[in-house]
């Protein structure tokens, strides 16, 4: 009996051990949600702004907060919010986002004609889509709803825009993004009516993801 028994337990004994691959994603845009335990910080440098990240994910919704300096208006915003990730299909993942935030407003119009100082009151609406290419690479499509409702005057300005990119895995830390924006800047100054301009962007920068 125990000649037997030694038979039946040595062939899975022999069985080797199959470590599980860690998983690849990105930390500055992609993927669409981050994974449960996971955070991660980036950095972006471009036009007409520059940023700073911080993202955390918690089952189907992560956490999120960003603070970002436009250079041609001088103004400066920071939010926090939340997104949900909504869809997963293979490769695939929809994540809608949700935040709020404070916009600071200094007015300056060397580059626009129609800005004017406020401190404003600032959600966004908006949603990520992430699709793996490769291993090492992400697809990213944007689409966002900024709207600063101004607090100390009448005026606000809302920016519609819709995106699109790459994430590119440098290993299981780093990472680089590049996302090119078009949309529409509709802002009214006070005892002005709403004046539409063509919103744009491009945004270069970098991931790091801790877990």
């Amino acid at each position: 009996m125990l000649a037997l028994a030694l038979l039946v337990t040595l062939p899975l004994a022999a069985e080797p051990v199959v470590a599980e691959a860690q998983p690849r994603g990105g930390a500055a845009v992609a993927p669409a949600a981050m994974p449960a335990g996971t955070i991660g910080f980036w950095g972006t440098l471009g036009a007409p702004d520059v940023a700073l990240g911080y993202r955390q994910g918690f089952s189907a919704i992560e956490f999120e907060a960003q603070a970002r300096f436009h250079y041609l208006e001088l103004s400066s915003t920071v939010e926090a919010g939340i997104r949900l990730a909504s869809w997963k299909s293979g490769r695939a993942m929809l994540a809608p986002t949700f935040s709020l935030g404070l916009k600071l407003n200094s007015g300056a119009r060397a580059f626009d004609p129609y800005n004017f100082a406020f401190v404003a009151l600032r959600p966004r609406l908006g949603g990520v889509l992430s699709l793996q290419v490769s291993e090492v690479a992400q697809v990213v499509v944007t689409a966002e709803v900024p709207w600063a409702i101004a607090m100390n005057v009448t005026g606000y300005q809302v920016t519609p825009t819709v995106g699109g990119g790459a994430e590119f895995q440098l290993n299981q830390k780093l990472s680089l993004v590049a996302v090119g924006l078009l949309g529409v800047d509709v802002i009214k100054e006070p005892l002005g009516v709403p004046v539409a301009r063509l919103a744009w962007g491009v945004r270069l920068g970098v991931g790091y993801r801790l877990f």
